[in-house]
């Protein structure tokens, strides 16, 4: 799942520059509803924190809602998780807990969900597709 790319990050209460370096501590005033493409996922937020001027990744802080259920998506390309609390639960059952890395090949397909709710980083070059509701919509 992606959510596009930064843009006007200036916006955001957590984010924090100097001298070019910059660092995001969450704030709970910059939680957005999260898309891919125009389909909102119920229960998922974001926010971003950054993007590489070459294009190759981008990252943001996702958060899943107490029993929030992704729609089943294809990854573009691969994607990187890394919990930061809470439990992700990929949908073979398998759970993901806070300083564990969980990354997904591009072309793979599954859905996520979290029982109690969690809050983890994604890096990834691409968006994803949702797979259940239409093959051609792009993140």
């Amino acid at each position: 799942m992606t959510t596009g790319h930064m843009g006007d990050a200036s916006l955001l209460f957590g984010l924090n520059v100097k001298n070019g370096r910059r660092w995001y501590s969450i704030d709970e005033r910059d939680w957005q509803p999260m898309k891919i493409a125009e389909t909102v996922l119920p229960g998922f937020f974001w926010i971003p924190v950054a993007d590489d001027e070459s294009g190759a990744w981008s990252s943001y802080w996702m958060r899943l809602q107490p029993g929030a259920h992704s729609f089943e998506h294809q990854h573009d390309s691969t994607e990187l998780v890394v919990i930061l609390e809470g439990v992700f639960t990929d949908d073979d059952g398998a759970d993901f807990l806070p300083g564990q890395a969980v990354s997904y090949p591009a072309g793979s397909r599954h859905s996520t969900s979290s029982k109690d709710g969690c809050t983890v980083l994604v890096v990834a070059h691409t968006g994803s597709t949702i797979v259940a509701r239409s093959q051609d919509t792009h993140a």
